[in-house]
């Protein structure tokens, strides 16, 4: 009797431990790509930063009021890149939160805009590496006007049309570039 309470016991305990879970074999090879070793050039990690930095600059052009109006666009861009995004008023550049090249970075668009000189997208290294830098001028648009008039922006400046509102800041980790690259892309030389 024992003998069959003791199999029993070990029996339920065996079946209880024992997980029946279906293993989500995408996301496992998935993470064993993630955990190849890669060589990444510098050269590659800026090409890649600037794709990314275009991508999430094309929706942010596409949609400028809906960006700068609700947090859930960017926050979904920022997830979707593994980026942190800010909006940087211009009236936000001098402060001390933001080191010496991102200061120089905000020099040279407030150079641009003083004399009247198109503003375009920029990718710059900071620090060692380890963080780029993407930005991507807010100027105003007749989109941006209605929406100031209509109140849809509260806490920005209206500006004149054509003038630099702010930047859009997106800090993409060299980190997580070389994670999201695809070892067969760099195989075949394609970058």
């Amino acid at each position: 009797m024992k003998r069959v309470a003791s199999v029993l016991v070990v029996s339920t305990l065996l079946i209880t431990s024992c997980e029946f879970k279906r293993l989500d074999t995408a996301k496992m090879q998935q993470e064993i790509q993630n955990q190849k070793i890669k060589h990444v050039t510098s050269a590659q990690v800026s090409t890649l930063a600037t794709e990314q930095g275009d991508a999430i600059g094309r929706v942010m052009e596409r949609q400028p009021v809906r960006a700068l109006m609700t947090k859930a666009l960017v926050d979904s861009l920022a997830q979707a890149y593994g980026a942190r995004i800010e909006f940087v008023p211009v009236s936000q550049w001098n402060q001390p939160r933001f080191d010496a090249k991102t200061k120089e970075v905000f020099a040279a668009y407030q150079y641009n805009a003083e004399k009247q000189l198109p503003q375009e997208n920029n990718i710059q290294k900071i620090g060692d590496g380890s963080e780029w830098l993407y930005t991507i001028p807010v100027v105003m648009t007749p989109e941006l006007t209605t929406a100031f008039n209509q109140k849809q922006l509260p806490g920005l400046q209206p500006q004149r049309e054509k003038e630099l509102l702010g930047l859009w800041a997106v800090h993409l980790s060299r980190k997580e570039i070389v994670r999201r690259i695809d070892p067969k892309t760099l195989e075949k030389g394609k970058l």
